[in-house]
């Protein structure tokens, strides 16, 4: 509109007049001398602003004059922050420039706005009005109708507004408007504090924090604004509240929760909690499995006082191989304590579990798992404790993330920080060292929580005086040297009996072509060089339990090394009668072996009469009869030596005494040893030695009512327990690791570990039986017995055989159950460190063993909660960003977090400058880990931040809808048999099998599968034979069937799904350049 003359009376915004409300505007102003501008709206935004443009920007001034919505004041303020702050996180085009150019044209005097205060109750301003002064031949020009002063009023909206060219009406018009005004409270100040927060520098720290809480801020609703909590017995901490309502929410989500808090901190109360919600309020059946010491000590006395309806099955019971799981099937809340006990799926007791699940989705049956140390040895003792949660669905954390569970793991073996996001969505975890940390005041019933300090103690004594200097070096020796023949029988087959030293090295080749020769196939010789790895293993095994027994006692090691004798012996004899223990045996034969606390025990007669003949023409019997003789002459002669040591003569052993008897009289001690044998004799010596104390021993040869008493007896006030008439209260307890997690014995405040930890995180499981919730004491100090003098030649020597067993594993791969809980060399550090009495080793194993991965995240965002309070972040808009200084230029890059505001999903990016996209979340968030004294570097241009952000806001839409489409990979065997199954005439049968087995199966269910497909595959190449093989394949099925789990489906990802939290730019201080450099970083998205 080029002329004020052509001004129509009418204005729609073009929906039927043709014109819109921003054109009759701008040629207003435009063609007006000194024009000035009154706007009366409901509402308005920038984007109202923005549309008038330049001919705005020149009023001699501006006055805006806005309504209230129903006496709610901020709601104006609160309306324009969301709007612009969903532009900045949906990263509309030049949001910041536009913000800040109409932020700097309000500040100016010549702009006043203001807010209309209703006169009287409920009486709001509701009406639009436009005054523009100064336009030619009419002087003032009045808009009266319904547009607001919005982007969208202006322009797009259908909307009616009348102009007014009379004076008389401008007049009345004007009159309306004063009379409003001066009725009306300055807003500006309001307005331009809202709008600094889009525009103010923000510092690194703030940007890092915001993150983080935008991640975290669901569950701080407990702690930082209060979440109703239904009405309940079972009293809670706050921390233990706060857990609770976390593990809740998991437990909707996935049916299944890991709780995984330290030590002492109250799992068995966070459990107890859930169990008042599902099976007291919703009268859901509950099952709780436990070790069966705490059967009767912890959970039925607890159950029972709450009035839960329970069933409680021992450990024990479980893992019966006889056992009705029909009986067990009709519970739907289920609680798994001391859950790691759970990590072996070869046992009875893990099998059984996963029966019992595998046919309830987690909608019917929900798990709830306990552990302080979800990890013992690997990340697989997670692993399959998480499968249990999901049927062993591999797909069934897709909306975490995580495509293929077992995929993830292989990963996470090498870098266990990759197990953050799988920890995030799965579990509870806090470490004791953050409860201390963060809930200092923590307190439950009105009582406070005391948290003692822990201090390590070395004890140190002198192993060669245990055994005299020369015969502690000849057992060392002659336990290395060791030959073990009935352990590793198939090393003296012919053909591969003369490179006996090297099966593991370079002349396998040549073994290999023995081998053929002799009439093997490749799947044969695969086999083969897979039992030959798993017994040379198990033999590096035994010498690793005879050097841990050397160290504990000479009782320990006497006894094993008199029962290898005789095994020996017998194994000699069954030679002599022409039978051979072989490779099909070693494994039955080794769990009658027995290890750690446990004797040697079973029906050995029953085991030799069971071994099969032996084929001498395969064997060298010759070396094996000479390297048997060769092991019974150097035991025999080792014992001879060992029968003379005494008791009263053992260093070790006077040591504990002067300890006991000096420094730690009067106190109550709780002693460990791994092996019974050591427990034994300690119980036997101190018992003679210290008459006037109370003493008492627990091995797995105590029943459980017995350790009931003698638990309550330790410790009757953290037990509740009275004395009765004749019973002392005990002083000193001696256990093994029999005696479970989960006891009270905090009556105690010392642990003496007689023996060298060689899986340290068991010190810290040892520790927990005394440091819980509850303790009266300032202090826990652990005692630990050290060998100084031969500390490095036993490191040294268990080197040696743990490298003999990486080589073996690196070259066959060995079963988990073949390796068992061999020391890990990575520990030797922490022995030292231990050995050095370093307290802060307790603390780091704490968090090893306990997955605290990512716990510094909410660390940091706790003390800025403290110093600042939330208050503070929710005022830092979504989608602004800022840049701080890297350490180094490797560490240059771009750091993006978006939320997918339908899964609520955080995604955390690192764009390296190298053109590689980070995206395992603690490496992304570890690129812009900041604290409040870092300070904000200089911005790149903002059109290289937007072309960024947009960037890998598409590469990340890729990704996410690559996923949605990503076809489960099935394992081998499935996608032979699906081959198969194609090549063969269309039937009903075979539709259904090609349906069944198109569905990935539990990993449960492999090795069965793979057996039956060998089987099928000598039916499959004869015609007349394919109806009998698929009837066995669909016999599977039916056996079978597929878990009811059903993840959530994906669904496709749009643009405007993903919102983006923050930026920051990671930039040297010396990079100076920074635009050019920042644009050739954007063109490199996607690189990994």
């Amino acid at each position: 509109m080029s002329s004020i003359t052509n001004l129509p009376d009418l204005v729609d915004n073009g929906a039927v007049r043709g014109t819109n409300l921003a054109t009759v505007l701008t040629s207003a102003l435009e063609n007006a001398s000194e024009p000035r501008l009154w706007v009366a709206t409901a509402y308005f935004n920038l984007d109202g602003f923005d549309t008038l443009g330049e001919p705005l920007e020149r009023v001699q001034e501006l006055r805006l004059l806005i309504g209230t919505e129903q006496d709610q004041e901020f709601v104006l303020t609160y309306r324009l922050a969301q709007e612009l702050e969903r532009h900045f996180a949906l990263i509309r085009p030049e949001s910041q420039q536009k913000l800040e150019r109409w932020a700097a044209f309000v500040r100016q005097d010549k702009v006043q706005v203001r807010r209309y205060k209703p006169q009287k109750h409920g009486e709001i301003l509701h009406g639009k009005a436009y005054l523009v002064f100064g336009v030619p031949m009419l002087g003032q020009l009045g808009i009266i109708g319904s547009s607001n002063f919005t982007g969208a009023g202006l322009t797009t909206n259908l909307e009616l507004n009348a102009l007014l060219k009379q004076q008389s009406a401008t007049g009345q018009l004007y009159q309306w408007y004063e009379q409003l005004w001066e009725q009306a409270e300055d807003y500006k100040a309001e307005l331009l504090a809202m709008l600094e927060q889009f525009t103010r520098p923000l510092k690194p720290y703030e940007v890092y924090i915001k993150v983080v809480y935008e991640a975290y801020r669901d569950r701080l609703v407990s702690e930082l604004g209060g979440q109703d909590d239904k009405p309940s017995p079972i009293i809670l901490a706050d921390f233990q509240r706060d857990g609770y309502h976390a593990a809740r929410e998991i437990l909707e989500q996935y049916g299944g929760v890991l709780i995984a808090d330290s030590v002492g901190l109250g799992k068995t109360y966070l459990a107890l909690r859930l169990l008042d919600d599902y099976a007291y309020q919703q009268r859901k059946t509950a099952l709780v499995i436990c070790p069966a010491s705490l059967r009767d000590t912890v959970w039925r006395p607890l159950l029972e006082y709450h009035a839960i309806p329970h069933r409680i099955e021992s450990m024990e019971q479980i893992s019966r191989g006889d056992l009705d799981l029909g009986d067990l099937a009709q519970y739907s809340v289920i609680v798994v304590d001391e859950s790691h006990n759970f990590r072996n799926p070869g046992t009875n007791r893990w099998q059984n579990l996963f029966k019992l699940l595998r046919n309830a989705s987690p909608e019917q049956v929900r798990l709830i798992l306990l552990t302080a140390t979800p990890v013992n040895n690997s990340v697989y003792d997670l692993y399959h404790q998480i499968r249990l949660i999901t049927r062993d669905q591999r797909d069934f954390f897709q909306i975490a993330g995580i495509d293929n569970l077992e995929g993830y793991f292989r990963k996470a073996d090498e870098e266990r920080e990759s197990l953050y996001e799988l920890l995030e969505a799965i579990s509870v975890r806090r470490s004791r060292a953050f409860i201390r940390r963060h809930y200092p005041d923590a307190v439950i019933d009105g009582k406070r929580i005391q948290f003692p300090e822990r201090h390590i103690h070395p004890v140190q004594y002198d192993l060669q005086k245990v055994y005299g200097g020369d015969l502690y070096r000849r057992v060392a020796q002659t336990i290395e040297e060791l030959r073990l023949a009935p352990y590793q029988i198939d090393s003296y087959r012919n053909e591969v009996v003369q490179s006996r030293s090297h099966l593991f090295g370079e002349d396998w080749e040549q073994i290999q072509q023995a081998l053929r020769r002799a009439g093997m196939s490749e799947e044969q010789i695969r086999k083969f060089r897979f039992e030959l790895g798993g017994q040379a293993a198990l033999a590096n095994l035994m010498r690793v339990l005879y050097l841990k027994r050397l160290e504990s006692s000479v009782e320990a090691l006497r006894n094993s090394l008199r029962h290898q004798l005789q095994f020996q012996w017998r194994f000699l004899h069954a030679l002599q009668q022409g039978r051979l223990l072989t490779s099909k045996d070693y494994r039955r034969m080794v769990m009658l072996e027995g290890d750690d606390e446990e004797d040697p025990n079973g029906d050995m007669q029953a085991f030799w009469e069971s071994l099969q003949p032996v084929d001498a023409s395969k064997y060298n019997l010759h070396m094996v009869k000479c390297d048997v003789q060769a092991d019974i002459d150097a035991l025999e002669s080792l014992l001879a030596e060992l029968d003379k040591l005494q008791p009263q003569n053992d260093a070790k052993l006077n040591t504990l005494i002067q300890l006991l008897s000096g420094k730690l009289w009067g106190e109550k001690v709780l002693i460990f040893s791994y092996y019974k044998d050591t427990a034994r004799m300690l119980y036997r010596e101190l018992k003679r030695r210290l008459p006037s104390v109370e003493i008492a021993l627990v091995d797995s040869d105590v029943k459980m009512e017995d350790r009931r008493r003698i638990v309550q007896r330790f410790s009757p006030r953290s037990n509740r327990y009275t004395l009765q008439p004749g019973e002392r209260e005990i002083q000193i307890l001696i256990a093994t690791d029999a005696l479970s997690e989960g006891q009270n014995l905090q009556d105690a405040r010392i642990v003496v570990n007689y023996d060298l930890h060689w899986n340290p995180v068991r010190m810290v499981q040892r520790i927990g039986r005394i440091d819980r919730i509850g303790s009266p004491h300032n202090t826990i100090e652990v005692y630990n017995f050290i060998p100084e003098d031969a500390l490095e030649s036993l490191l040294g020597l268990m080197q040696r055989l743990l490298d003999k067993l990486g080589q073996i594993n690196r070259t066959v791969g060995l079963d988990e159950s073949v390796l068992g809980e061999a020391p890990n060399p990575m520990d030797f550090n922490t022995l030292k460190r231990i050995a050095a009495g370093e307290d802060a080793v307790l603390e780091e194993l704490e968090q090893e063993g306990e997955l605290s991965i990512g716990e510094f995240l909410m660390e940091d965002l706790m003390n800025y909660l403290k110093e600042l309070g939330e208050e503070h972040l929710g005022r830092i808009p979504l989608g602004r960003g800022t840049a701080k200084y890297a350490s180094s230029i490797e560490q240059r890059g771009f750091f993006a977090a978006f939320r997918h505001t339908r899964t609520e999903r955080h995604y955390w990016l690192f764009q390296r400058a190298d053109g590689s996209l980070e995206t395992a979340q603690l490496h992304a968030i570890r690129a812009i880990r900041s604290t409040p004294d870092d300070p904000p570097a200089p911005l790149p241009d903002p059109k290289c931040t937007e072309e960024l952000l947009h960037t890998l806001r598409t590469e990340l839409l890729k990704r996410l809808n690559q996923q949605v489409h990503r076809a489960e990979e099935l394992p081998t065997v499935q996608r032979q048999i699906l081959r198969w199954l194609r090549t063969l005439p269309s039937s009903a049968l075979r539709n259904e099998l090609l349906q069944y087995f198109g569905d990935a199966l539990p990993a449960t269910d492999l090795k069965e599968l793979g057996t039956l497909w060998r089987e099928v595959q000598k039916l499959a190449p004869q015609q007349a034979m394919h109806q009998q093989a698929m009837q066995r394949l669909n016999a599977f099925a039916e056996s079978h069937p597929h878990p009811p789990v059903n993840p959530a489906p994906l669904e496709e990802t749009a643009e405007e799904d993903l919102e983006c939290i923050a930026w920051m730019w990671v930039l040297p201080r010396e990079d100076a350049p920074v635009q050019d450099r920042s644009a050739s970083t954007a063109s490199g998205v996607g690189g990994t």
